[in-house]
Formats: C-alpha cells, sequence, structure tokens
C-alpha cells in the first residue's frame, strides 16, 4: 500500500512546479487542474440543471480541497504540505473556472460553436497530462523547458487538436467507426514518418533513460510511451465527444 501512495506522489511531484508567486498567493501546474475541474464540474451541473449550481460547485470544490489536504497532512504524507491557504486558493480558481465555461458559452461568438472550445479544451488536456507525466527531455536543448516540456506540449495539443478535426469532418459524412479508423490509420502513417525523420536524418531524439524502439527502430521510449503512442488518438477523440456531449446539453438545458 505504502508503495502504490508513494508513486502517486512521486508522478505528482510536477504538478507543484510553481509557476507565480506573490505571498500567500501563488500559482503552479495544480492551478490549471482545479481551473479545469471547476469548469467541467459547473458544466455537468448545469447541463443537468441542477438548481443552485453555484453553491454546489463551492461545495464540490471544498469538499475537494478539504480531502487534499487530509492527504497532504494526514497519515498518509500523500502531497507535498500544502501553502499557506492553498486550499482556499485551489477552491477560488476552480470558481474561476466555472465562471470562463458560464460566460464563454454564453458569448455570442462562441455559443454556435461550442464544438471548437471542446476540440481546444480536450486537445490541451490530454496533452497537459501525458507530457506532464512522461516528463520530456530531448537532445537538444533548445526543446527543453522547467515545469513542462513546452516543445512536446505544443506538438501534442496541435497534433490532438488535427485528429479530433479530421474525425469530426469523417464521422459528420460517415459514422463514429470510420471517423475513428480513419483518423487512427493517418495518425499512424504520419508518425512512423515524423519519428523516422526526426530521429534518424535531424537527431532530434527523446533522451529518458530505459528507452527502446517500438518497431522499425522508430518511437524510441518505454512501454508506456508506446502504449499512448499507438492509442493516442482514441484519448482526444473520447474526451472531445464528451465535452461536445456536455457542451450541446448545457446549451440546450439554457434555452428552455
Amino acid at each position: 500500500m505504502d508503495t502504490f501512495f508513494l508513486s502517486i506522489r512521486d508522478n505528482s511531484d510536477w504538478l507543484y512546479s510553481t509557476i507565480f508567486k506573490y505571498k500567500w498567493f501563488y500559482y503552479d501546474l495544480w492551478s490549471f487542474v482545479h481551473l479545469w475541474s471547476g469548469a467541467i464540474i459547473f458544466t455537468i451541473l448545469s447541463a443537468y440543471k441542477n438548481k443552485r449550481r453555484w453553491l454546489k460547485l463551492l461545495l464540490i470544490l471544498s469538499v475537494l480541497g478539504l480531502i487534499g489536504g487530509l492527504f497532504s497532512i494526514g497519515p498518509f504524507n500523500l502531497f507535498i504540505s500544502e501553502r499557506s491557504l492553498g486550499i482556499f486558493n485551489d477552491i477560488a480558481t476552480g470558481m474561476l473556472g466555472g465562471y470562463f465555461i458560464h460566460y464563454f458559452l454564453k458569448w455570442k461568438y462562441t455559443k454556435k460553436r461550442s464544438k471548437w472550445l471542446a476540440l481546444f479544451i480536450s486537445s490541451l488536456t490530454v496533452a497537459f497530462i501525458w507530457v506532464g507525466f512522461y516528463g520530456y527531455s530531448y537532445s537538444i536543448a533548445f526543446f527543453n523547458s522547467p515545469y513542462i516540456n513546452w516543445w512536446a506540449l505544443t506538438a501534442w495539443s496541435v497534433s490532438g487538436m488535427i485528429m479530433i478535426f479530421v474525425f469530426s469532418y469523417i464521422k459528420d459524412r460517415k459514422n463514429y467507426y470510420w471517423g475513428v479508423a480513419i483518423t487512427w490509420l493517418i495518425y499512424i502513417i504520419l508518425l512512423f514518418t515524423v519519428e523516422y525523420i526526426a530521429y534518424h536524418l535531424l537527431s532530434f531524439r527523446e533522451v529518458s533513460e530505459g528507452s527502446t524502439d517500438l518497431v522499425f527502430d522508430v518511437i524510441h521510449g518505454n512501454t508506456f510511451m508506446h502504449i499512448y503512442y499507438t492509442t493516442a488518438p482514441l484519448y482526444f477523440i473520447g474526451l472531445f465527444v464528451l465535452l461536445d456531449f456536455l457542451f450541446r446539453k448545457y446549451k440546450l438545458a439554457s434555452v428552455e
């Protein structure tokens, strides 16, 4: 059991990278998680027509914040100790996420284009989680950065947007099955092509320890990377379908 909790702690350390700090007020990578959580929880509450949704959002975020606080100071010592008033800062960030999504979906320029918002959030979310947890490090120093690797985050975010766009285009003209299948096939072809050029022709390589090639001396990384690289479209498309459904349901609920 101790090994399990230590594994979670070790793999979440990157989220504590502080981006901005002024006295007790700070933003770290966890802040993006709280912002996202507040936005999605508020969307769900609104989509299913919950009354007093702002109060319920506050209560949910408070409970989550207290649970996180108990883990940080409790016997498990799972997470790094919270900074002064950190729990309240997290709750406020979550409420801000709810505020953003509420007014963004009401904005006249985006009210009819919520699909694009779902595409954007889905791509950034999957890319953020994957890049942060894997911890990319490249052979060329320019492409490395503190906190979270900027090049990998950008590349996966843009790739995710393209995958979702292709899926949506094919799905609207065929069906979900062909949308996923054709998008995955195009992705695999481009993935092997880009990886071969980057590794063998440009000597641009990911240098994490324990790297092995997947096949044909391309896609060098650990087993976790190999699984993700061959199934990545499923995560982007799956989250997009879910968020697109919730945003459309949100709009319908606000009209009635």
